[in-house]
Protein backbone atom coordinates (compact mmCIF):
# COMPACT_ATOMS: atom_id res chain seq x y z
CA UNK A 1 0.00 0.00 0.00
CA UNK A 2 2.90 2.47 0.59
CA UNK A 3 3.26 2.22 -3.23
CA UNK A 4 -0.01 3.73 -3.49
CA UNK A 5 0.47 7.70 -3.17
CA UNK A 6 -1.20 9.32 0.02
CA UNK A 7 -3.78 11.29 -1.42
CA UNK A 8 -6.63 12.60 0.10
CA UNK A 9 -10.07 11.95 -0.81
CA UNK A 10 -11.01 14.70 -2.94
CA UNK A 11 -7.95 14.87 -5.18
CA UNK A 12 -8.89 11.11 -5.76
CA UNK A 13 -12.18 12.51 -6.74
CA UNK A 14 -10.80 15.03 -9.37
CA UNK A 15 -7.99 12.49 -10.28
CA UNK A 16 -10.62 9.59 -11.14
CA UNK A 17 -13.15 12.11 -12.54
CA UNK A 18 -10.53 13.93 -14.93
CA UNK A 19 -9.82 10.43 -16.23
CA UNK A 20 -13.50 9.64 -17.43
CA UNK A 21 -13.65 12.77 -18.74
CA UNK A 22 -10.72 12.72 -21.06
CA UNK A 23 -11.54 8.85 -21.71
CA UNK A 24 -14.95 10.57 -23.27
CA UNK A 25 -13.50 13.06 -24.98
CA UNK A 26 -11.32 10.73 -26.77
CA UNK A 27 -14.34 7.96 -27.42
CA UNK A 28 -17.40 10.02 -27.76
CA UNK A 29 -17.39 9.67 -31.73
CA UNK A 30 -15.66 6.52 -31.93
CA UNK A 31 -19.40 5.23 -32.42
CA UNK A 32 -20.55 6.70 -35.66
CA UNK A 33 -19.45 4.34 -38.53
CA UNK A 34 -20.69 1.33 -36.56
CA UNK A 35 -24.06 3.63 -35.95
CA UNK A 36 -23.73 3.89 -40.17
CA UNK A 37 -22.74 -0.06 -40.64
CA UNK A 38 -19.83 1.52 -41.57
CA UNK A 39 -16.76 -1.53 -41.57
CA UNK A 40 -13.65 -0.43 -39.67
CA UNK A 41 -10.61 -1.49 -37.05
CA UNK A 42 -11.63 -0.79 -33.77
CA UNK A 43 -10.52 2.50 -32.75
CA UNK A 44 -8.07 2.88 -29.54
CA UNK A 45 -9.75 5.94 -26.62
CA UNK A 46 -8.32 8.98 -27.45
CA UNK A 47 -5.28 7.53 -30.12
CA UNK A 48 -8.31 6.34 -32.35
CA UNK A 49 -5.97 4.10 -35.27
CA UNK A 50 -3.36 6.92 -35.45
CA UNK A 51 -0.84 3.79 -33.67
CA UNK A 52 -1.77 1.78 -36.88
CA UNK A 53 -0.03 4.32 -38.84
CA UNK A 54 3.32 2.15 -37.33
CA UNK A 55 3.23 -0.30 -39.75
CA UNK A 56 3.02 2.12 -42.91
CA UNK A 57 0.11 4.38 -44.15
CA UNK A 58 0.06 1.96 -47.39
CA UNK A 59 0.01 -1.20 -45.28
CA UNK A 60 -2.34 -0.16 -43.29
CA UNK A 61 -4.84 0.83 -46.07
CA UNK A 62 -3.73 -2.60 -47.93
CA UNK A 63 -4.58 -4.50 -44.98
CA UNK A 64 -8.10 -2.21 -44.18
CA UNK A 65 -8.80 -2.89 -48.11
CA UNK A 66 -8.44 -6.97 -47.61
CA UNK A 67 -10.67 -7.12 -45.32
CA UNK A 68 -13.16 -4.49 -44.73
CA UNK A 69 -13.47 -4.14 -48.68
CA UNK A 70 -13.70 -0.81 -51.05
CA UNK A 71 -14.96 1.55 -47.94
CA UNK A 72 -14.10 1.53 -44.41
CA UNK A 73 -14.15 4.04 -41.28
CA UNK A 74 -11.30 4.91 -39.31
CA UNK A 75 -10.36 7.51 -36.41
CA UNK A 76 -7.31 9.41 -36.21
CA UNK A 77 -7.72 10.88 -32.63
CA UNK A 78 -11.79 11.19 -32.03
CA UNK A 79 -12.01 12.93 -35.82
CA UNK A 80 -13.10 9.91 -38.21
CA UNK A 81 -12.49 9.07 -41.76
CA UNK A 82 -14.13 7.48 -44.35
CA UNK A 83 -11.73 5.96 -46.87
CA UNK A 84 -13.41 4.81 -50.40
CA UNK A 85 -12.09 2.80 -52.74
CA UNK A 86 -14.61 2.64 -55.06
CA UNK A 87 -13.43 4.60 -58.54
CA UNK A 88 -17.10 6.29 -59.46
CA UNK A 89 -17.48 7.62 -55.87
CA UNK A 90 -13.56 8.72 -56.26
CA UNK A 91 -14.67 10.85 -59.26
CA UNK A 92 -17.66 12.13 -57.58
CA UNK A 93 -15.63 13.43 -55.28
CA UNK A 94 -12.94 14.94 -56.74
CA UNK A 95 -14.50 16.14 -59.87
CA UNK A 96 -18.34 16.36 -60.21
CA UNK A 97 -18.65 17.82 -56.80
CA UNK A 98 -15.66 18.65 -55.83
CA UNK A 99 -16.44 22.84 -56.86
CA UNK A 100 -19.35 22.63 -54.60
CA UNK A 101 -19.70 20.06 -51.97
CA UNK A 102 -15.96 18.55 -51.11
CA UNK A 103 -14.29 22.32 -50.99
CA UNK A 104 -12.44 21.78 -47.74
CA UNK A 105 -9.74 19.18 -46.81
CA UNK A 106 -8.71 17.83 -43.18
CA UNK A 107 -7.31 20.61 -41.39
CA UNK A 108 -4.20 19.10 -40.09
CA UNK A 109 -2.14 21.33 -37.90
CA UNK A 110 -0.80 24.44 -37.74
CA UNK A 111 -0.26 25.61 -41.62
CA UNK A 112 1.75 29.25 -41.10
CA UNK A 113 1.53 30.68 -44.50
CA UNK A 114 0.71 27.49 -46.32
CA UNK A 115 -2.54 28.38 -45.37
CA UNK A 116 -3.22 30.20 -48.66
CA UNK A 117 -1.71 27.21 -50.65
CA UNK A 118 -4.61 25.92 -52.75
CA UNK A 119 -4.89 22.12 -51.37
CA UNK A 120 -5.37 23.46 -48.04
CA UNK A 121 -7.07 26.67 -48.57
CA UNK A 122 -11.05 26.16 -47.50
CA UNK A 123 -13.79 28.15 -48.94
CA UNK A 124 -14.12 31.14 -50.71
CA UNK A 125 -10.36 31.36 -50.43
CA UNK A 126 -10.06 28.09 -52.79
CA UNK A 127 -12.26 28.96 -54.84
CA UNK A 128 -10.64 32.10 -55.99
CA UNK A 129 -7.53 30.62 -56.19
CA UNK A 130 -8.53 28.42 -57.68
CA UNK A 131 -9.87 30.53 -60.38
CA UNK A 132 -6.56 32.17 -60.37
CA UNK A 133 -4.52 28.86 -61.40
CA UNK A 134 -6.89 27.26 -63.59
CA UNK A 135 -5.89 29.12 -66.65
CA UNK A 136 -2.38 27.70 -66.15
CA UNK A 137 -3.64 24.23 -66.16
CA UNK A 138 -5.41 24.09 -69.37
CA UNK A 139 -4.45 21.32 -71.90
CA UNK A 140 -2.23 23.38 -74.20
CA UNK A 141 -0.17 24.58 -71.26
CA UNK A 142 0.31 21.30 -69.91
CA UNK A 143 1.40 20.24 -73.37
CA UNK A 144 4.03 23.24 -73.15
CA UNK A 145 6.18 21.30 -70.42
CA UNK A 146 6.39 18.32 -71.93
CA UNK A 147 9.90 18.93 -73.54
CA UNK A 148 11.15 19.66 -69.49
CA UNK A 149 9.85 16.18 -68.94
CA UNK A 150 10.99 14.19 -71.58
CA UNK A 151 14.77 16.33 -70.85
CA UNK A 152 14.47 14.73 -66.76
CA UNK A 153 12.90 11.65 -68.71
CA UNK A 154 16.81 11.06 -70.68
CA UNK A 155 18.07 11.69 -67.53
CA UNK A 156 16.75 9.35 -65.44
CA UNK A 157 17.12 6.89 -68.07
CA UNK A 158 20.84 7.29 -68.01
CA UNK A 159 21.19 7.48 -64.04
CA UNK A 160 19.41 3.46 -64.07
CA UNK A 161 21.72 2.66 -66.98
CA UNK A 162 24.76 3.49 -65.04
CA UNK A 163 23.22 1.78 -61.67
CA UNK A 164 22.28 -1.57 -63.93
CA UNK A 165 26.27 -1.55 -65.44
CA UNK A 166 27.41 -1.88 -61.72
CA UNK A 167 25.23 -4.67 -61.05
CA UNK A 168 23.90 -3.73 -57.65
CA UNK A 169 20.57 -3.38 -56.48
CA UNK A 170 19.22 -0.36 -56.63
CA UNK A 171 16.25 1.86 -54.56
CA UNK A 172 13.81 2.56 -57.01
CA UNK A 173 12.10 5.14 -54.73
CA UNK A 174 15.12 7.19 -54.17
CA UNK A 175 15.75 7.48 -58.25
CA UNK A 176 11.71 8.20 -59.22
CA UNK A 177 11.78 9.91 -55.97
CA UNK A 178 14.83 12.59 -57.38
CA UNK A 179 12.93 12.44 -60.71
CA UNK A 180 9.99 13.54 -59.61
CA UNK A 181 11.68 16.25 -57.86
CA UNK A 182 13.52 17.62 -60.61
CA UNK A 183 10.48 17.60 -62.69
CA UNK A 184 8.22 19.52 -60.73
CA UNK A 185 11.08 21.86 -59.39
CA UNK A 186 11.78 22.81 -63.25
CA UNK A 187 8.24 22.68 -64.38
CA UNK A 188 7.09 25.19 -60.71
CA UNK A 189 10.44 27.58 -61.04
CA UNK A 190 12.36 26.83 -63.98
CA UNK A 191 15.44 25.73 -62.04
CA UNK A 192 17.57 23.13 -63.44
CA UNK A 193 18.71 20.45 -60.47
CA UNK A 194 20.14 17.15 -60.53
CA UNK A 195 18.69 15.16 -56.94
CA UNK A 196 20.46 12.08 -57.67
CA UNK A 197 24.01 13.54 -58.82
CA UNK A 198 23.41 16.42 -56.49
CA UNK A 199 21.77 15.77 -53.72
CA UNK A 200 23.28 18.71 -51.53
CA UNK A 201 21.63 21.36 -53.51
CA UNK A 202 19.70 24.00 -51.69
CA UNK A 203 16.12 23.26 -53.55
CA UNK A 204 16.50 19.30 -53.05
CA UNK A 205 17.33 20.02 -49.10
CA UNK A 206 14.70 22.11 -48.68
CA UNK A 207 12.27 20.41 -50.68
CA UNK A 208 12.40 17.17 -48.99
CA UNK A 209 12.54 18.78 -45.25
CA UNK A 210 8.90 20.32 -46.48
CA UNK A 211 7.81 17.07 -47.71
CA UNK A 212 8.97 15.31 -44.73
CA UNK A 213 6.22 14.09 -42.67
CA UNK A 214 6.06 11.46 -39.45
CA UNK A 215 2.58 11.27 -38.15
CA UNK A 216 4.65 10.32 -34.75
CA UNK A 217 6.12 13.92 -34.18
CA UNK A 218 5.33 15.60 -31.63
CA UNK A 219 3.70 18.60 -32.56
CA UNK A 220 1.65 16.50 -35.20
CA UNK A 221 0.60 13.98 -32.53
CA UNK A 222 -0.58 16.90 -30.09
CA UNK A 223 -2.27 18.51 -33.27
CA UNK A 224 -4.08 14.89 -34.16
CA UNK A 225 -5.26 14.37 -30.22
CA UNK A 226 -5.86 17.40 -29.05
CA UNK A 227 -7.19 19.74 -32.43
CA UNK A 228 -8.06 23.14 -29.91
CA UNK A 229 -4.46 23.09 -29.80
CA UNK A 230 -4.20 24.40 -33.43
CA UNK A 231 -5.89 27.80 -32.86
CA UNK A 232 -2.95 28.28 -29.91
CA UNK A 233 -0.24 27.21 -32.44
CA UNK A 234 -0.77 29.37 -34.55
CA UNK A 235 -0.97 32.32 -32.30
CA UNK A 236 2.97 31.18 -31.44
CA UNK A 237 3.74 31.05 -34.49
CA UNK A 238 4.37 27.43 -34.65
CA UNK A 239 3.63 25.13 -37.63
CA UNK A 240 3.87 22.20 -38.96
CA UNK A 241 6.20 23.01 -41.89
CA UNK A 242 9.87 23.82 -41.24
CA UNK A 243 10.18 27.45 -40.94
CA UNK A 244 13.68 27.57 -42.65
CA UNK A 245 12.05 25.61 -45.54
CA UNK A 246 9.65 27.89 -46.03
CA UNK A 247 11.66 30.78 -45.73
CA UNK A 248 14.05 29.65 -48.74
CA UNK A 249 10.98 29.09 -50.89
CA UNK A 250 9.13 32.75 -50.22
CA UNK A 251 12.53 33.82 -51.00
CA UNK A 252 13.44 31.86 -53.52
CA UNK A 253 10.02 32.66 -55.24
CA UNK A 254 9.99 36.48 -55.47
CA UNK A 255 13.51 36.69 -56.86
CA UNK A 256 12.93 34.62 -59.55
CA UNK A 257 9.32 36.48 -59.41
CA UNK A 258 11.50 39.94 -59.91
CA UNK A 259 14.23 38.81 -62.25
CA UNK A 260 11.38 37.88 -64.45
CA UNK A 261 9.33 40.93 -64.45
CA UNK A 262 13.02 43.03 -65.12
CA UNK A 263 13.88 40.63 -67.72
CA UNK A 264 10.82 40.48 -69.86
CA UNK A 265 12.20 39.63 -73.42
CA UNK A 266 13.65 36.21 -72.52
CA UNK A 267 10.92 33.59 -73.20
CA UNK A 268 10.17 31.03 -70.52
CA UNK A 269 8.17 27.86 -69.72
CA UNK A 270 6.95 27.12 -66.39
CA UNK A 271 4.17 27.44 -64.22
CA UNK A 272 5.52 30.13 -62.30
CA UNK A 273 5.60 32.27 -65.52
CA UNK A 274 2.40 31.44 -66.81
CA UNK A 275 0.78 32.11 -63.28
CA UNK A 276 2.95 35.77 -63.66
CA UNK A 277 1.56 36.39 -67.05
CA UNK A 278 -2.02 35.42 -66.09
CA UNK A 279 -1.62 38.17 -63.25
CA UNK A 280 -0.36 40.56 -65.63
CA UNK A 281 -3.44 39.73 -67.91
CA UNK A 282 -5.94 40.36 -64.98
CA UNK A 283 -4.12 43.70 -63.88
CA UNK A 284 -4.60 44.69 -67.32
CA UNK A 285 -8.43 43.82 -67.60
CA UNK A 286 -8.83 45.60 -64.47
CA UNK A 287 -7.53 48.70 -65.23
CA UNK A 288 -9.28 48.26 -68.71
CA UNK A 289 -12.02 47.82 -66.64
CA UNK A 290 -11.66 50.30 -64.13
CA UNK A 291 -10.96 53.34 -67.14
CA UNK A 292 -14.05 52.17 -68.85
CA UNK A 293 -15.83 52.45 -65.29
CA UNK A 294 -14.16 56.17 -65.37
CA UNK A 295 -15.48 57.03 -68.55
CA UNK A 296 -18.91 55.74 -68.00
CA UNK A 297 -19.18 58.00 -64.98
CA UNK A 298 -17.69 60.76 -66.94
CA UNK A 299 -20.30 60.22 -69.83
CA UNK A 300 -23.49 60.30 -66.56
CA UNK A 301 -21.74 63.61 -65.53
CA UNK A 302 -21.79 65.22 -69.06
CA UNK A 303 -25.28 64.72 -69.72
CA UNK A 304 -26.50 65.77 -66.13
CA UNK A 305 -24.58 69.44 -67.34
CA UNK A 306 -26.38 69.55 -70.14
CA UNK A 307 -29.11 68.85 -68.62
CA UNK A 308 -29.18 71.37 -65.93
CA UNK A 309 -27.79 73.91 -68.51
CA UNK A 310 -31.27 73.56 -70.97
CA UNK A 311 -33.12 73.78 -67.78
CA UNK A 312 -31.08 76.66 -66.59
CA UNK A 313 -30.24 75.50 -63.13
Amino acid sequence: MELIPSFSVETWVLLATSLVLLYLYGTYSHGLFKKLGVPGPRPLPLFGNILSYRKGICEFDEECFKKYGKMWGIFEGKYPLLVITDPDVIKTVLVKECYSVFTNRKIFGPLGIMKNAVSVAEDEQWKRIRTLLSPTFTSGKLKEMFPIIRQYGDVLVRNLRKEAEKGTSIDIKKVFGGYSMDVITSTSFGVNIDSLGNPQDPFVENAKRLLRFDILDPLLFSVALFPFLIPIFEVLNISIFPKSAVNFFTTSVKKIKESRLKDIQKPRVDFLQLMINSQNSKETDNHKGNQGELGRHRAVLKMCRKISRQMGI
